[in-house]
């Protein structure tokens, strides 16, 4: 009886480890693989509006799930909320929960599809962030400077 093992014919293609400028690039799934110059453009907006997307989503829920108010004397955001007090009902608390679990998807979705190293995937991420950071957010000083 032969028991030789069948050739393996399937290849493994190895990922980019550092950054490099092209046309070609594989983001974030298998199926979204860019091979021309007018689908990189596509995909780069694609990036900048999702980066600009989690901006936008975290100054909703500043504003609305945590209750920030304008306030008159100095034109920012203070919460209206005290410190140390269970806050909301369950569906408020539901809501900021389900808001914090899309804003933390998409931020990981931009870290792995920076970890594409791409130089212009990755200029894409910070320039979707920068833009929706000074459109949403630039005014709001009780909001975190950390993405």
């Amino acid at each position: 009886m032969d028991h030789q093992m069948a050739p393996v014919t399937h290849v493994m293609e190895m990922s980019q480890m550092t950054f490099y400028w092209g046309k070609k690039v594989t983001i974030l799934f298998y199926f979204w693989r860019v091979q021309s110059w007018g689908w990189f453009a596509v995909s780069l907006l694609i990036v900048i509006l999702l980066a600009m997307l989690h901006e936008f989503l975290s100054f909703v829920k500043s504003r609305f799930v945590l209750g920030l108010k304008p306030t008159e004397e100095d034109g920012g955001f203070r919460s209206s909320h005290h410190k140390g007090a269970v806050q909301g009902s369950f569906s408020r608390r539901a809501l900021e929960s389900l808001m914090f679990g899309v804003i933390v998807g998409i931020r990981y979705l931009l870290m792995l599809a920076s970890m594409s190293f791409n130089g212009g995937v990755f200029i894409a991420i910070v320039l979707g962030l920068t833009l929706g950071h000074f459109l949403f957010r630039s005014s709001d000083i009780a909001g975190s400077d950390c993405a």
